[in-house]
């Protein structure tokens, strides 16, 4: 389903964040996974670090998903990176703030795992 594709996944839940890694990548897809905002934007600028998609939690202490979206955004070297908000944040307004900050879909927890498979395979 998603083989061939790099995945980033960015959640200060560790649990979370490891359990999906390893369904993504029972999947077939390459995945790496950090914990918080700094560290995301860390591993996209680190050498040959290209990802198809990130997905991202949006209530992280210290940077939140939406600043993390924006300067990825920002950043013309990502401008083909998928970002999938994947959260426990669901109303309209977090949906409205989700997509000003350019993230492409905004997902709530517990998640549909075929919708997330398919947006993560979907060019």
């Amino acid at each position: 389903m998603l083989a061939g594709r790099r995945m980033l996944v960015v959640d200060d839940n560790r649990d979370a964040a490891d359990s999906l890694c390893l369904l993504l990548k029972a999947a077939g897809a390459s995945v790496e996974v950090r914990y918080d905002g700094l560290a995301a934007l860390a591993a996209l600028e680190e050498r040959g670090a290209r990802f198809d998609a990130m997905v991202l939690d949006i209530g992280m202490p210290g940077m939140d998903g939406y600043t993390v979206a924006h300067r990825v955004r920002q950043d013309g070297r990502h401008a083909g990176m998928k970002i999938i908000a994947l959260t426990g944040w669901g109303q309209q307004v977090d949906r409205a703030r989700s997509h000003t900050n350019g993230i492409d879909h905004h997902l709530t927890k517990p998640v549909d795992w075929k919708l997330l498979v398919n947006l993560l395979a979907s060019r």
